[in-house]
């Protein structure tokens, strides 16, 4: 839309002003303009519903900030004609206003919220698909809009025309992303990926992680458009990481889990059984076998974890795949114990045998990774590594200790029937240990209360266990046997060390309360106390009387009488006292008359 005459002599004498001599001279240009794009939608963002997900919650938002924007630019497209809309176009031209640009970048915002609305409502509805990548074209268009503005209108400072071409470089990677164009995709997030790398350089401190957060968002995104194009190795471990770094309710989750499924399936396939004992167990389920690959690679991704949360987390998440694991194995057993109820044959017996030793070995795997984890807790809990953490109390070590010794208990049960001695020495060593744990913290925990005799009792005990576990060590013989007993080594230098303490902290205590029985004097009794004692008062000293309140004094009860000879009474009769009444008509007329 070209600009009209008036508003072309208004704008050129706003560029012009007169001297003293009245000579005219060129006015000092203004200064540009700069909008800092991505902390201004982040905010907004953050505040109307994303963080949480709602993407229509934010939706709303922006049709009513658009709203606002045009109705105080005075942009609004039925002015004047309040029942007819008619379409109002933002060339650059008519951009005298910062705020001009928040018309092309809100309805791009609105678009994009849309299309991410939709994008969670296409698990169930395959249509809402091309309505999503109509949404997404729009936001395009918008954000194209926006470079055009800034461009041609020659009012933005560098840093905005920065921003605006990232804006529409992200925006133009996600309509790729969805066409599954990865090549293009791959072009416009490594467009945005690096001009926001550079921005977070030079922008200031308190700014500076939205723009890192924003790289980090898109760097998932990059790796799987470089996956699909071949530029990644297809393995499982990739795939995984890529979907812990995917955000929550991004576009690029929901496909890398369709990726992963597909390529745990694979791998599941040449999963065709397992070693436990020297014996070689069939796999024949494949959702037991998926679940085991599932398995394994969580074990492999604790040995590259070195964070303590990320180490929990993937210990809760094994725990759990193998307690689906085994919930599969059960339900594979008791089909097949019911089958084999029906009918006895070699093959079934066989096959439940092999099914009852898949239940064995994941039990087995499980209360082994739950040793583990409770290992590392404790350990966590033991060395902070913040040095101004509060220390955890001995009440939390002995609920883990108890956990331990419980995990070690059946265990062992499972060693004992499967006859492994070796695991058995292990194990017993184990627990002594454990117990020894247990009652070290235990004694902490009667020590804090005061309670020396017990506390003692128990290092007592806890080293006596402490003996017993080196005596398992020696026998069981194995490698790591010198690690083992060098650290029971330090807990019996430390629990010696501990007792030590203890009875100095009893004997001082004892002190305390020698004084304070020897502070005492008979001055302090009251004086209703001590009739028979004479006590020579010093002059000026003052003397308890009575104690006030005064002391209860115990007094024998009054006795209670129950008058339980009244049934066998027999008394006399009264009715010749009673008053004989006369009937009759002289009665009733003597009623009547004198109203007796």
């Amino acid at each position: 839309m070209a600009m009209s005459g008036d508003d072309e002599s208004t704008t050129a004498a706003e560029n012009v002003k007169e001297d003293s001599k009245g000579d005219v001279i060129e006015a000092t240009p203004p200064a540009p303009f700069c909008i800092e794009i991505l902390p201004i939608i982040k905010n907004a963002q953050n505040q109307h519903g994303l963080r949480h997900g709602d993407y229509q919650r934010y939706r709303m938002y922006c049709t009513r900030r658009l709203r606002r924007v045009r109705k105080a630019l005075h942009f609004t497209q039925s002015q004047g004609h309040r029942n007819r809309y008619l379409k109002k176009t933002l060339t650059p031209q008519m951009v005298t206003n910062a705020h001009h640009l928040f018309v092309p970048l809100v309805s791009a915002e609105r678009a994009w919220a849309l299309g991410m609305e939709l994008k969670q409502d296409t698990h169930t509805d395959v249509r809402k698909k091309f309505h999503l990548l109509r949404r997404l074209r729009k936001a395009l268009k918008h954000a194209c809009d926006l470079v055009v503005l800034c461009e041609q209108s020659g009012r933005f400072d560098d840093r905005t025309l920065l921003e605006v071409q990232a804006y529409q470089s992200w925006i133009l990677g996600n309509l790729k992303f969805e066409h599954q164009k990865w090549q293009e995709a791959l072009d416009a997030f490594g467009r945005a990926q690096t001009i926001y790398e550079k921005l977070s350089g030079v922008v200031p401190q308190d700014q500076r992680g939205v723009y890192t957060q924003r790289v980090e968002e898109i760097t998932p995104n990059v790796r799987y458009c470089a996956y699909n194009i071949g530029g990644l190795p297809t393995d499982i471990t990739q795939l995984m990481k890529l979907r812990r770094d995917a955000p929550g309710f991004d576009m690029l989750a929901s496909k890398i889990d369709s990726v992963l499924m597909q390529t745990q399936e694979k791998a599941a396939s040449s999963l065709t059984e397992v070693t436990w004992q020297g014996k070689q167990l069939p796999v024949k389920s494949p959702k037991l076998r998926v679940s085991l690959v599932k398995v394994h690679q969580l074990v492999a991704d604790l040995g590259r974890l070195d964070g303590e949360e990320e180490r929990l987390a993937t210990y809760d998440k094994l725990l759990v795949e193998v307690q689906n694991a085994l919930q599969i194995a059960r339900d594979d057993l008791n089909n097949e114990t019911a089958a084999a109820e029906k009918k006895h044959t070699l093959k079934a017996d066989t096959q439940l045998s092999i099914l009852q030793a898949l239940e064995t070995y994941l039990t087995h795997f499980k209360l082994t990774h739950t040793i583990s984890r409770n290992l590392f807790l404790v350990d966590t809990m033991r060395h902070p590594k913040d040095p101004g953490a509060t220390l955890a109390k001995p009440e939390k070590f002995v609920m883990l200790y108890d956990n331990l010794l419980q995990n070690a208990l059946e265990l062992a049960e499972i060693s004992l029937a499967e006859k492994d001695t070796n695991s058995q020495k292990e194990l017993g060593a184990q627990t002594f240990t454990f117990k020894a744990y247990r009652c070290y913290y235990l004694s902490e925990s009667y020590a804090a209360a005061k309670k020396w005799a017990e506390s003692i009792a128990l290092f007592d005990r806890a080293l006596s266990y402490v003996s017993q576990a080196q005596e398992h060590y020696r026998e069981w013989g194995q490698a790591t046997m010198e690690t083992r007993l060098a650290e029971l080594q330090k807990l019996q230098d430390l629990i010696r060390g501990k007792k030590c303490e203890i009875h100095v902290s009893a004997i001082l205590d004892t002190e305390h309360l020698d004084e304070k029985m020897a502070s005492l004097t008979l001055l302090q009794k009251p004086l209703t106390e001590q009739w028979d004692e004479f006590v020579a008062v010093p002059s000026g000293q003052k003397v308890t009387l009575a104690p006030i309140p005064p002391d209860y004094w115990p007094v024998p009860c009054k006795p209670l009488f129950f008058d339980v000879a009244h049934n066998h009474v027999k008394f006399p009769s009264l009715e010749q006292r009673v008053e004989k009444k006369t009937g009759g008509i002289k009665g009733f007329v003597q009623g009547l008359i004198w109203k007796k």
